[in-house]
């Protein structure tokens, strides 16, 4: 009878020990599978992220255009077309 129940309990031992070597595999799958959908969905979230800046940038572009075209403040072609000018008055001055 002890001998039954020695052998019970060295196969309940061994029981254990398959279980749990089952479930840390099965915990180690997990994990393996966790880590690379989390990166597929970090790089998703990194497009779109970089998408959202890029639209952020072409809102902010447009409103500080809109901004400085309300502004009488002379632009970079305003200051081209007076230089031309300014030449060209130059060079009749000079001929005369």
């Amino acid at each position: 009878m002890m001998v039954k129940m020695i052998k019970k309990v060295m196969m309940a031992g061994l029981g254990v020990e398959a279980k749990a070597r089952e479930a840390w595999e099965d915990l180690v799958r997990r994990g393996e599978e966790n880590q690379k959908g989390y990166a597929k969905k970090a790089k998703e979230r990194v497009a779109v992220l970089e998408k959202d800046l890029k639209e952020l940038e072409k809102k902010e572009r447009d409103l500080v255009d809109r901004v400085m075209a309300k502004l009488p403040i002379a632009t970079k072609a305003d200051l081209d077309r007076l230089e031309k000018k300014i030449q060209e008055l130059s060079a009749k001055l000079k001929s005369v």
